[in-house]
């Protein structure tokens, strides 16, 4: 099958996306986050006890419990997208290991999630954003 400049410009810059996302998550960069989602985005965390709700809800809430995690990190894989001129839907890997800040210094609880992260994304004037974004979960284990 052979693909256009436009198509494979398109899912090269989707990629990026799932990218800066993860990114401006482990680095608690929630103002980059804004170049991530569109402002009336829906965001669902619900399959790891998140909220679901439209994106300033969700970055506040973000902004809140992310603090008490010593770090994590979202690796993305496997995104599956199909396009629709301006629009495109996608399917996301993520493994995710998050360290909680240990009550002492020797005991650093890690736990891992396993997820999908089903997307909707639209091309806007300053390019691709995030319009809805749910989590699946695949896995969980060590949870506190």
């Amino acid at each position: 099958m052979s693909r256009t400049l436009v198509e494979l410009s398109d899912r090269w810059d989707l990629q990026d996306l799932m990218t800066r996302y993860a990114t401006c998550i482990d680095a608690r960069d929630f103002d980059g986050l804004d170049r991530v989602f569109t402002p009336d985005a829906r965001v669902s965390f619900e399959a790891s006890g998140g909220p679901a709700d439209e994106y300033p809800a969700v970055r506040a809430w973000l902004a809140e419990m992310l603090p008490i995690f010593a770090s994590t990190q979202h690796l993305m894989g496997n995104l599956a997208v199909t396009l629709d001129g301006d629009c495109a839907t996608g399917r996301c890997m993520c493994f995710n290991p998050m360290a909680l800040k240990p009550v002492e210094e020797k005991d650093q609880q890690v736990f891992f999630y396993g997820l999908w992260y089903v997307l909707d994304f639209v091309r806007t004037a300053e390019g691709w954003r995030i319009d809805s974004l749910a989590q699946e979960q695949a896995f969980h284990h060590n949870l506190p």
